[in-house]
């Protein structure tokens, strides 16, 4: 892939500027729904009792019911092969209050042999942050036999997960959300992007348009998904993030509304902190049809 320019960052700023002053369109009001904080606290919309703003409905899955917390696996039907996908469900986890879902998509890992224990890697680092926020994680191993995404095969795999977390557990299915590093996060653009009313955000870490789902995806896209992208200072995709900014901007993203945008200290790498700094962004989306 060709290496962008990098794109100025008075360009940036500016763009950026113009778009905090523009404000929703009509249809996008109707679809995306900024939720109290206390959303992202134990699950609870209204945990201190009474709060202020529009009153949220849920949209509640007919799963089983109560279930135990803590870290579990299931196994899914795709095609003709069984496939196995790692669970986390917090502690607060209740029948009566569905749960958001947050779907983790680790980095290519140079082998098969491995996405098993990354897609686990990546849901026990999430799950400090995600049990205070009453989310249900999901990690799903890619099924590349480089240890990365085949978007044609792990997408139907995603799809075929989401309709057996619903049928097993009490999930909220307005509030499900991405997050992905590197061959992950590209691949979560494309997904999300391409489902736009499906996700109600997502996040990237180190994760740029150009990799899989193209410059074009978000003026392509049928609702602007909120996005909170972070990279570090040092990483070599740093341009490219630069100019996903631009393309979001240009497509109608706000900085700082619907489009996060961080640049941190460190190269081409995640941390607890990234988590610290995903789930309470994004657990306070919901998509509403």
């Amino acid at each position: 892939m060709n290496r962008p320019r990098r794109a100025p960052r008075t360009a940036l700023f500016m763009l950026a500027m113009v778009s905090g002053m523009l404000s929703f369109a009509s249809a996008q009001a109707q679809q995306t729904r900024w939720l109290p904080a206390s959303a992202c606290r134990d699950g609870s919309l209204f945990a201190d009792g009474i709060e202020s703003g529009a009153i949220y409905s849920p949209d509640a899955s007919s799963g089983a019911g109560p279930v135990a917390s803590g870290n579990q696996q299931r196994q899914v039907l795709v095609g003709s092969s069984l496939r196995t996908y790692y669970v986390r469900v917090p502690p607060l986890h209740r029948a009566d209050r569905p749960a958001p879902v947050l779907i983790l998509l680790h980095g290519a890992t140079g082998s098969s042999a491995t996405t098993a224990v990354a897609a686990q890697d990546l849901r026990d680092l999430f799950s400090a942050s995600a049990d205070r926020a009453g989310v249900v994680l999901v990690a799903p191993p890619a099924s590349g036999s480089s240890g990365g995404w085949v978007p044609a095969v792990d997408f139907i795999f995603i799809q075929a997960i989401q309709n057996d977390l619903a049928a097993a557990y009490v999930i909220d299915r307005q509030r499900r959300s991405v997050w992905g590093f590197s061959a992950g996060g590209h691949v979560a653009h494309g997904l999300v992007l391409g489902n736009a009313g499906l996700y109600a955000a997502y996040a990237v870490k180190a994760g740029v348009l150009e990799a899989y789902a193209g410059i074009n995806a978000p003026s392509a896209a049928t609702r602007e998904v909120p996005l909170q992208s972070r990279i570090g200072s040092s990483d070599s995709l740093l341009a490219f993030a630069q100019n996903d900014v631009l393309r979001f901007i240009n497509a109608g993203w706000q900085i700082d509304d619907t489009l996060q945008y961080r640049e941190i200290g460190g190269g081409h790498s995640y941390s607890s902190a990234d988590a610290e700094a995903a789930l309470p962004w994004l657990c306070r989306w919901a998509v509403l049809p």
